[in-house]
């Protein structure tokens, strides 16, 4: 019987195909991972859809968007925007608690609120927020990757979200399809600054506790220099890419996302800006353009 041999794979081969095998798992993952990305993108995106429609509820029902930080002699002291909103994103329940809380303790730091995470306040590019971190000094609280937009800065007024602040859709002269009503910012690698619930501290020591950094931020914030910003640039840090373990990165917007962030606008709409649009978003953030004295 004709037997007929068979001629094995040479290394060549071999190597040729392994290769092959690898570019194209290379390739599937580089797929993967896009899409992934672009899913949590999308989920980020719905976040600040959801974060919206609260805003403009609470604007309906109040004539005005809620104060970004609540001033220290108010029903609420010390407390941000975003607990304003519960009631209008079903959280009722939990926004009756905060109410309870208050009347019990003016101490914020000591309410359920503080260490209650919300998923609409977190972007899963990050998902540090999804859950409460322990925080310096034993503090343990909830967090948030959305900032209320201030306008220029902490001292300026002139954006929608700010210290004390009680605007108006009528204030809005530039009107509310072109101005910035919250931001991406991720919250500090040591989880000091981006508070979800209340801040006692703030960027500006000479203008008292502001919430600035925590959950209000101007376009062109102004570093004084405080706490882990000491070694930053006192030169205003604009809209552009951060990083974690960059500490100057908590002065401006910037995302987990590759390339640039997601903004909330007044009359509810979401768009993902890039990085070379900063000097747009400088305009954006200003209720009225007010150009002021930008150092």
């Amino acid at each position: 019987m004709n037997r007929t041999g068979y001629r094995g794979i040479t290394l060549i081969e071999f190597l040729v195909a392994i290769g092959i095998v690898a570019i194209l798992s290379g390739l599937s993952l580089a797929a993967v991972q896009r899409a992934r990305e672009a899913a949590r993108r999308a989920s980020c995106q719905n976040n600040l859809r959801q974060i919206g429609i609260a805003l403009l509820g609470f604007h309906n029902a109040q004539n005005s968007f809620p104060p970004g930080h609540h001033r220290r002699d108010s029903l609420f002291p010390y407390m941000g925007w975003a607990p304003r909103v519960y009631a209008y994103m079903e959280e009722e329940a939990l926004w009756m608690q905060v109410r309870q809380d208050y009347m019990a303790s003016r101490r914020w730091t000591t309410h359920a609120g503080c260490v209650h995470a919300l998923p609409q306040f977190s972007c899963p590019s990050d998902g540090r927020a999804e859950s409460p971190q322990w925080t310096r000094l034993s503090y343990y609280g909830a967090l948030s990757n959305y900032l209320g937009v201030a306008g220029t800065d902490a001292r300026t007024y002139d954006g929608l979200l700010f210290h004390d602040s009680r605007i108006r859709i009528r204030d809005i002269s530039d009107g509310t399809s072109h101005t910035l009503l919250v931001g991406e910012r991720p919250p500090s690698e040591d989880f000091w600054w981006g508070w979800l619930y209340g801040s006692g501290d703030t960027m500006h020591v000479d203008l008292g506790a502001t919430g600035t950094g925590d959950m209000v931020l101007g376009m062109n914030e102004i570093n004084t220099g405080y706490d882990i910003t000491a070694n930053c640039p006192l030169a205003r840090l604009t809209f552009r890419p951060g990083e974690l373990a960059q500490s100057c990165s908590i002065l401006h917007y910037w995302s987990m996302h590759t390339g640039g962030a997601l903004f909330l606008y007044a009359d509810g709409h979401v768009a993902f800006k890039s990085y070379n649009g900063g000097a747009v978003l400088q305009k954006e953030a200003r209720r009225n353009d007010r150009q002021g004295n930008i150092q």
